[in-house]
């Protein structure tokens, strides 16, 4: 695949980001999915029903711990992000979990996987690269009825930082995002060959602002003649 100058930017900025955070790694214990912004806040596991035996594909994995907890519960695990010292943190902090994790493009890994049960990211992929070339490459490598769940900032939230990223040194990184609100998230699913199932607003933990927007969509199962 063509790299293009918004994947080389946002490659930098989280391979940036990560460089930061890996002295401070080590193994880990499984945790909470964490859907927003705020550590504790919102849903988490119950969002992915019984999870397992099931193959599930995280895109913009980071360091990981979002995929442990389904690995936990019996998930075939996949991690897939853009960044290689991402994927150094995630196989430190997750090495000793059955979760197999890959550096590539999204877009990439996609094309060359065997169907998927559920696909999801959490202010991933999805968001960070053109959801026009992303989300029907989800859409075709979904098993028949198989889900997608993602959250992204509400545009709102992000304000002038959309095009930014403060890292823990305090310093900013540029990044490349795709951002809309419910009605176009549901919209560019729905285009793709999806079927969108929910679509929320999450609120922040204080005050009447919005934080992240989740949707949730399913591929339609395949028909039967008779």
């Amino acid at each position: 695949m063509r790299t293009s100058i918004s994947t080389t930017v946002n490659r930098q900025a989280w391979d940036r980001e990560a460089r930061l955070a890996l002295p401070h790694d080590r193994p880990m214990v499984p945790g909470r999915v964490e859907w927003t912004q705020y550590p504790g806040h919102g849903p988490s596991t119950e969002l992915f029903g019984d999870v397992n035996g099931l193959t599930i594909a995280e895109l913009g994995c980071g360091n990981g711990d979002n995929l442990a907890p389904l690995a936990a519960r019996g998930a075939h695990c996949i991690g897939i992000d853009l960044a290689p010292t991402q994927i150094s943190r995630a196989r430190i902090r997750w090495g000793h979990l059955p979760i197999r994790f890959h550096c590539a493009d999204a877009r990439a890994f996609l094309t060359r996987t065997r169907p998927l049960d559920i696909c999801f990211s959490i202010f991933g992929a999805i968001g960070l690269c053109p959801p026009e070339q992303l989300l029907p490459l989800i859409a075709q490598h979904l098993r028949p009825g198989g889900r997608l769940l993602f959250s992204v900032p509400d545009p709102t939230w992000l304000g002038p930082r959309r095009a930014l990223m403060r890292l823990a040194d305090g310093s900013y990184v540029p990044v490349a995002r795709w951002l809309s609100g419910l009605q176009g998230w549901k919209a560019a699913v729905n285009a793709a060959g999806l079927h969108h199932r929910h679509a929320d607003s999450i609120p922040t933990p204080v005050g009447d602002a919005t934080c992240c927007l989740l949707i949730r969509a399913q591929k339609p199962a395949e028909q039967r003649d008779g």
